[in-house]
């Protein structure tokens, strides 16, 4: 079960709607129930017995939490939360790196002529995994801290960590975000409602019609690995793969956000028109922005990022990018990834007063934002081709490619090699830029389209629906952050 299954908007979210907002209307608890035990189905149907980790690490940090809440003791509260610690990242661990970390040994003993292959275990990854062992981790961490308070129902708290919209893939929502959306029974008005279904449908033609059709573009370059010396081919295809991420990420969280809405829970908002950044800074304030502000407030900042010193603020924002980089994903392209945000952070950070750095960054005046945006978007693309390749055959002549090194532009060339629906891309890619520079300007379309006359809104939705029937690809494909 997933956003890209044809089930789920037939019948799945169909059915928690009637139970869980029709029949037990204005019942607070039944609709807590129901909306747990179609959380854990949802999870069931979508990752099989991985559901026994969710169920281990929400006991775990239940427990954890409501132990640490009753003492003022500060050793057994450190060993409690630990205990949560060393539960959620023991399964991460396990199941997402353990292979990886094995990989990694085996090739670096290859330089030691008596060593011994050590054999991967073949785990598969739970999906969903990253985003839920981060979600229950703040939870105690905030207990911890005195932040906030416990839960008083396990059935609450479970319902936090399993709520199926955000379960899979984010945003990764705070316990007291969560708290305040089910301290009353759950409703949805007529507004509400129609705002649900605008984000479903948005996300819907969002990944049917761009994020799958721009995604053939980009395979069909560095899947096959050919042609990497044209600086035109490596360049589009990084263009229509950070076009992927964006939509296809973006489309998800539209349809999480969607579907909470016509439950009558509110999620916050994970992205704002990140290309539109004009600093690696106000990059990450747009993109990803539930993860951004987990990894400052839970990793940033413990580690003296905003306290001793240039040096020890250098320390905890690469450590942090590093980390957060291997979240994405167990290779050593997403290594590189954070490391490479990591410098670009650090450059901007440190060098807006320099003078040849804030010619880039911090240029006043319409002509100097947008060299800043201009250059900040190439440094960012940049950083979605290594997030994209992860074999480094095809990756390290990709780079080179990107950057002028040894690369030619052949025109020729690249359109031989593009698959056929060329037009439709070109246009595709097109229409995203001005879109998402007149919702960087004016706004997100959503609200707008929400509030509009009924007729109006239903024409408007039917079409973008009519799109995604018509202009999606012979075969659609899961959500990127699934595999994360």
């Amino acid at each position: 079960m997933d956003f890209v299954n044809l089930d789920y908007y037939l019948y799945f979210l169909p059915a928690v709607f009637v139970l869980a907002m029709w029949l037990s209307l204005g019942k607070r608890k039944p609709q807590i129930m129901i909306l747990l035990g179609m959380s854990y189905l949802f999870f069931w149907l979508a990752s099989g017995w991985h559901v026994l980790l969710l169920l281990i690490s929400t006991c775990v940090d239940w427990t954890a939490g409501s132990k640490m809440a009753e003492t003022d003791n500060h050793i057994v509260r450190k060993r409690w939360l630990k205990a949560s610690l060393i539960t959620n990242l023991g399964l991460l661990g396990v199941f997402k790196y353990l292979d990886f970390i094995i990989e990694s040994l085996n090739l670096v003993s290859l330089k030691f002529s008596s060593s011994l292959d050590i054999d991967t275990f073949g785990l598969l990854l739970p999906v969903g995994i990253s985003f839920y062992t981060f979600q229950t981790m703040s939870y105690t961490i905030d207990i911890y801290r005195k932040k906030q308070k416990p839960y008083d129902s396990f059935v609450d708290f479970a319902c936090y960590a399993a709520f199926f919209p955000q379960l899979v893939a984010g945003p990764i929502v705070r316990a007291d975000h969560f708290r305040k959306e089910i301290e009353k029974p759950l409703r949805v008005d007529s507004t509400r409602f129609r705002l649900g279904l605008t984000l479903i449908i948005y996300g819907i033609a969002k990944k049917l019609v761009i994020a799958d059709n721009v995604a053939v573009h980009a395979n069909s370059i560095f899947i096959e690995g050919d042609h990497l010396a044209n600086i035109g081919l490596v360049w589009w295809a990084t263009l229509c793969f950070g076009i992927q991420i964006y939509c296809d990420f973006s489309a998800y969280t539209d349809i999480a956000i969607g579907s909470a809405h016509l439950l009558g829970v509110k999620l916050p908002e994970n992205f704002k028109t990140p290309y539109a950044a004009t600093s690696p800074q106000d990059f990450w304030r747009r993109w990803h922005i539930s993860l951004s502000t987990w990894l400052r407030d839970y990793l940033y900042i413990p580690l003296g990022g905003s306290r001793n010193g240039t040096k020890r603020m250098i320390f905890a924002l690469m450590m942090t990018m590093l980390l957060g980089g291997l979240w994405h994903g167990a290779s050593w392209n997403f290594v590189l990834w954070g490391f490479v945000h990591g410098l670009l952070l650090i450059v901007h950070r440190f060098g807006k007063d320099i003078g040849f750095v804030s010619k880039f960054f911090n240029m006043s005046g319409k002509f100097g934002v947008l060299i800043s945006w201009f250059i900040t978007q190439i440094c960012v693309f940049f950083t979605w081709l290594i997030f994209r390749v992860e074999d480094t055959a095809v990756l390290v002549p990709s780079m080179k490619t990107f950057l002028g090194i040894d690369g030619h532009f052949n025109m020729e060339e690249m359109f031989d090699f593009l698959p056929e629906i060329k037009l439709l891309t070109a246009v595709i890619v097109a229409g995203f830029i001005l879109l998402h520079g007149i919702s960087g300007k004016l706004g997100s379309g959503k609200m707008w389209l929400s509030r509009r006359h009924p007729i109006i809104w239903g024409m408007i939705c039917g079409m973008m629906l009519s799109l995604a029937f018509y202009l999606r690809p012979a075969e659609t494909v899961d959500f990127i952050y699934f595999r994360f």
